[in-house]
């Protein structure tokens, strides 16, 4: 490599890339383009937008993977990269193969040797075919910041993002695991949120490439398991990328009190698509025999569909509420209400999600219940003389619900 007079000269030189014209141009540069040639573009049809992954990763941008530490990310991250560079579906999952560049920040050769080997397997591909297709980087205990800002210039390059614009000159997709380990700025400041993100965008190939960033959630975030902004940090990491994935255990309401069990599985939910659906999830689970995580993607539920399960779960309440024993409490707040109480018993729908809003769905199937008649208030008398509400089956319970 040519001996540059200065770190910054080094990275100006590296970071040279070549755009979807052919033409030379510098990531770094101030100079904006010419702006879009309207006569031409009216000369030929529009294409629809390109997706390394079917509606999950698009091309051109970069995709956000966060989750709490430990929860999978490494390994499912991992295992969607041998897909992309063999050009396997990921698990259901259409994908376009790319040459691909995986940047391992925290787990060393022999870990991913041993995921590696795993996946390959379950994929039936040979790994030694990879051989130029995939090429990971084991980065632990070496420097890794992409990204700095120089207190007395405000130069942002590195010598890592020097040797990093090196390794993608011909490589079409890059995997940054993770972003704490390459992102030495101000995660809650926008600008270097948005340049950090920019920079390493501007390193693939607009029309067929993508980024993917690993990134970890804050601990509140990590125990909401119902959060639609599964990411930490300024509001930026969501609106630089342009697809948004986040990874956390499945949990269901667990026995009194509303304590969420979790159940072993993880789903990864598509909050952001800006070019494509938003509504889909895959849930993985863990197989014992292949020692990794299987995905099963959850399909979009149609009209149809959401009336079958609201059926199902309004009898699955009313089953519930009949081989109760005890009277049960009409109460919504407090705690022991009868969302308390029914939620233990083992009658009660799997498909009603713990938290807050699996509280909002039971109430929606009992409003639901009242109207049908199938259930109502009725006071009675506790034995230091006080009034209570409780919910109440009509004798017809039995009944079949949604007739």
């Amino acid at each position: 490599m040519p001996d540059y007079d200065s770190a910054a000269e080094r990275v100006t030189v590296a970071l040279k890339a070549r755009n979807g014209n052919g033409e030379d141009r510098d990531p770094l540069s101030l100079a904006w383009p010419d702006p879009l040639d309207l006569e031409a573009l009216a000369e030929r049809g529009p294409h629809a937008p390109r997706f390394v992954v079917a509606n999950w990763m698009p091309c051109g941008y970069a995709t956000l993977l966060a989750g709490h530490g430990g929860v999978g990310k490494s390994a499912i991250a991992l295992h969607l990269a041998v897909c992309i560079a063999a050009g396997v579906s990921f698990f259901g999952l259409v994908v376009e193969r790319r040459r691909v560049l995986y940047l391992s920040c925290e787990d060393r050769e022999g870990v991913l040797h041993w995921r590696l080997a795993r996946i390959s397997a379950h994929l039936g591909v040979d790994l030694a075919r990879l051989r130029g297709w995939l090429e990971v980087l084991d980065l632990v205990g070496r420097d890794s910041i992409l990204w700095d800002r120089d207190p007395g210039t405000g130069y942002t390059a590195t010598p890592a993002s020097a040797l990093l614009a090196e390794r993608m000159r011909d490589r079409q997709v890059l995997f940054v695991d993770g972003v704490s380990d390459t992102f030495a700025g101000n995660e809650n400041a926008r600008g270097d949120v948005k340049r950090y993100v920019n920079a390493l965008v501007a390193l693939i190939p607009p029309d067929e490439g993508a980024v993917l960033l690993v990134a970890h959630v804050n601990k509140p975030t990590a125990a909401n398991a119902n959060t639609t902004e599964g990411y930490s940090g300024s509001t930026a990491w969501h609106n630089a990328c342009r697809a948004r994935w986040y990874l956390r255990p499945e949990t269901r309401a667990g026995n009194g009190h509303d304590q969420a069990e979790r159940t072993g599985n993880l789903l990864l939910e598509l909050q952001k698509s800006n070019l494509g659906r938003t509504d889909q999830t895959i849930r993985f689970r863990w197989n014992d025999s292949e020692h990794l995580f299987v995905g099963q993607p959850i399909g979009a539920a149609t009209a149809s569909d959401r009336a079958h399960r609201e059926r199902i779960e309004r009898e699955a309440i009313l089953a519930a509420l009949c081989a109760c024993p005890d009277p049960v409490p009409a109460a919504t707040t407090g705690s022991r209400t009868a969302f308390h109480v029914l939620s233990a018993r083992p009658e009660f729908p799997d498909s009603l999600p713990s938290g807050a809003t699996g509280r909002r769905a039971f109430w929606r199937q009992v409003e639901a219940l009242r109207v049908m008649g199938l259930i109502r208030d009725e006071f009675i008398r506790r034995a230091d003389r006080h009034s209570v509400r409780v919910l109440v089956a009509v004798p017809e319970c039995t009944r079949a619900i949604g007739e």
